[in-house]
């Protein structure tokens, strides 16, 4: 469940209707959890090239940890992206460990700071050169998009991070992430404890902060030609269209509302 709720968050933002590749807004991949090469993110105080989470864990000293990052690069000519994703772990507490990796490097660490409870620190660095005068769309060539940060714990569990005194997060918004608290996600929005997708949705449309009803009308409304310049800019955006086709009517009413489509055609 958590690694559907990240593939979904992954995209947010990837492609926005009118979903067309000649749009202003389809331009980049997304505007989200961008780490920018250090060239580019000392520009300004509002870019990083960084990602970090930082948590508090409760948890007996013979714990492990472990972090994962998800992310997206630039790929082809095109509105086009290429997922990537680096693992980190078991890592005992107390320890510090680093992997390095082609864009970067993902590091984990924790520090004990009373009995049986521990700050946990995770954190991506974008690691690519770049010229220090680096323009906005070349930086994004060289930039981990849609950057995502899972912590996990065995033997233990995160406290809230909502609620968590003493822990700074650069650039990425942790939240509790499973039933059991032993996870953490690190978002590139901000989102409540114990996200999840809505059980009536049905497929990805990266525009997860609109209606899903009204983006699968659109996607039904659009011309031929309209679609088919969707569906060569990338796979990703082409699958999407036709599972968004594929949808029926009665799919289609039943994100109407809290009602199901027996319940609609049983009252007109």
């Amino acid at each position: 469940m958590l690694d559907e709720l990240v593939n979904s968050l992954l995209y947010e933002g990837y492609a926005l209707y009118p979903y067309t590749p000649g749009s202003t807004k389809n331009a980049t991949p997304t505007p989200f959890g961008i780490v920018y090469p250090p060239a580019y993110a000392a520009q300004s105080a509002s870019t990083f090239d960084l990602a970090r989470i930082q948590c508090i864990a409760e948890v007996p000293s013979d714990g492990t940890l472990t972090a994962t990052v998800w992310f997206l690069v630039a790929s082809g000519e095109r509105h086009e992206a290429a997922e990537r994703s680096v693992e980190l772990g078991p890592a005992g507490l107390g320890e510090r460990v680093s992997t390095p990796f082609p864009e970067g490097r993902l590091t984990l660490s924790s520090e004990q700071i009373q009995a049986g409870r521990w700050r946990v620190t995770a954190s991506v660095h974008n690691a690519l050169d770049s010229p220090a005068d680096i323009e906005r769309g070349a930086a994004l060539l060289r930039s981990l998009i849609s950057t995502h940060i899972v912590l996990r714990v065995a033997g233990g569990k995160f406290v809230s991070p909502l609620e968590a005194e003493g822990c700074e997060s650069i650039n990425s918004y942790p939240v509790l992430a499973t039933a059991d608290d032993d996870a953490i996600l690190g978002a590139a929005i901000v989102l409540p404890d114990h996200p999840q997708i809505s059980p009536k949705s049905r497929i990805n449309l990266f525009d997860n902060t609109e209606i899903e009803e009204a983006l699968m009308l659109h996607v039904h409304v659009l011309s031929e030609e309209e679609r088919e310049s969707m569906a060569e800019q990338d796979p990703v955006v082409r699958e999407m269209i036709q599972r968004a086709l594929a949808a029926t009517p009665e799919d289609i009413i039943a994100l109407h509302g809290g009602f199901s489509p027996t319940d609609i055609l049983k009252n007109g």
